[in-house]
């Protein structure tokens, strides 16, 4: 139990020294291993895509490591306050689902992947997003809503994007199996 102390006070340690960096790599790993989870295990494939595995750890790295950084930990600070509050933790909670992640951190991730993999380009992202938006919205709206709460009020803020790397693990399975679903299988597209 000391070796994990130790670790998690190591992480913290660098997260507060160098937070952009610890976030990208935290969520550039994340981001990698939950494709290939969604590839391998989700989707069946005999071999995984490697170019579609790049461009889904870039993204994470690059937009849920750094990108959140500063929307949960200095956008929300200066719009909501540095309480870990109940009052302060609704606010945040409600700002990621109604603003953050339906207006941008989903548009960005859809022109990003139609872009990074060669199927479109950022207005076919665009496109799907706003086709896909309600189902994802959803699949969102089942996972993170309370677990933020829990994050706002309780983890400090140095300590945050990692947790939401561990629970967003599974969502971003989601996500990739969802968003790679209509691209590689046009046909599955309700009409």
């Amino acid at each position: 139990m000391a070796f994990f102390r130790q670790l998690l006070q190591r992480y913290r340690e660098a997260s507060k020294a160098r937070p952009l960096a610890v976030a990208f790599v935290t969520c550039y790993g994340k981001g990698s291993a939950s494709d290939l989870v969604a590839q391998m295990v989700v989707e069946r494939k005999a071999r995984p895509s490697l170019q579609r595995n790049m461009a889904f750890a870039l993204f994470s790295g690059a937009y849920l490591g750094i990108g959140q950084h500063f929307v949960y930990n200095i956008a929300f600070t200066r719009l909501f306050g540095a309480g870990m509050d109940l009052r302060v933790g609704m606010q945040k909670v409600t700002a990621d689902l109604v603003f953050h992640v339906p207006f941008m951190y989903l548009p960005l991730y859809y022109m990003f992947e139609d872009t990074a993999l060669g199927v479109g380009n950022p207005f076919s992202g665009l496109q799907r997003w706003w086709n896909e938006l309600p189902g994802t919205m959803a699949a969102y709206a089942k996972i993170f809503p309370m677990f933020h709460l829990f994050n706002f009020t309780v983890t400090p803020p140095e300590l945050r994007i990692s947790l939401i790397a561990c629970v967003s693990f599974v969502w971003l399975v989601v996500l990739s199996y969802i968003s790679h679903d209509a691209v590689e299988h046009p046909s599955h597209k309700e009409e």
